[in-house]
């Protein structure tokens, strides 16, 4: 097994069963039986090992690494949920965009940092990450997506927010950025 798939503490053995992204998706979407016990795998820096799932399967989540759109007016972005946080940075600070929030490290996919509901520096003031989430799009073991806001699917948006993958795959989301006068 991949040590790509190790915890980040290094403390449990690597995931016995990994899938990639489109094959977890294909999984869910078909109802198969192995579909409740698989865990969404971003880039492995969750602290307290929580990407691990040794009795299950962990679902790859870094291919699905696109930007979809960005709106240098509003700073707002809708991107894939592998997308590291760095890709946000790297594309939104030209325009004079950060995110709200961000991490000890920058190398944290989009949906860990939604599912962590992590925090920075910065906390006192901006709050965790998800008080800066818009919409996410979620793929639960029923084989359904979900389109959730704060106020469409209004539960299960903020069960997911923190939620450590458990309410399903997030396969995307839209996130505020904040204005920055330089970088």
């Amino acid at each position: 097994m991949s040590r790509a798939y190790g915890s980040f503490g290094r403390t449990t053995p690597p995931a016995r069963h990994v899938l990639q992204a489109r094959e977890a998706i294909a999984v869910l979407e078909s109802r198969t039986a192995c579909a409740g016990m698989m865990l969404p795998y971003g880039n492995g820096r969750s602290y307290g090992d929580s990407c691990q799932n040794q009795d299950g399967a962990i679902a790859d989540m870094r291919s699905l690494d696109r930007i979809e759109s960005f709106n240098p007016q509003t700073g707002r972005l809708v991107a894939q949920a592998g997308v590291q946080l760095t890709q946000i940075i790297d594309h939104a600070a030209p325009h004079g965009y950060f995110p709200a929030v961000v991490p000890g490290t920058r190398f944290v996919t989009l949906g860990g940092a939604i599912a962590n509901d992590v925090h920075g520096k910065n906390h006192h003031r901006r709050g965790t990450f998800g008080c800066h989430v818009e919409a996410i799009e979620l793929l639960r073991s029923d084989g359904k997506t979900y389109n959730c806001t704060r106020s469409s699917n209004a539960r299960l948006f903020s069960a997911t927010i923190g939620g450590m993958g458990l309410t399903g795959i997030i396969l995307s989301a839209t996130v505020r950025l904040m204005p920055v006068g330089s970088i």
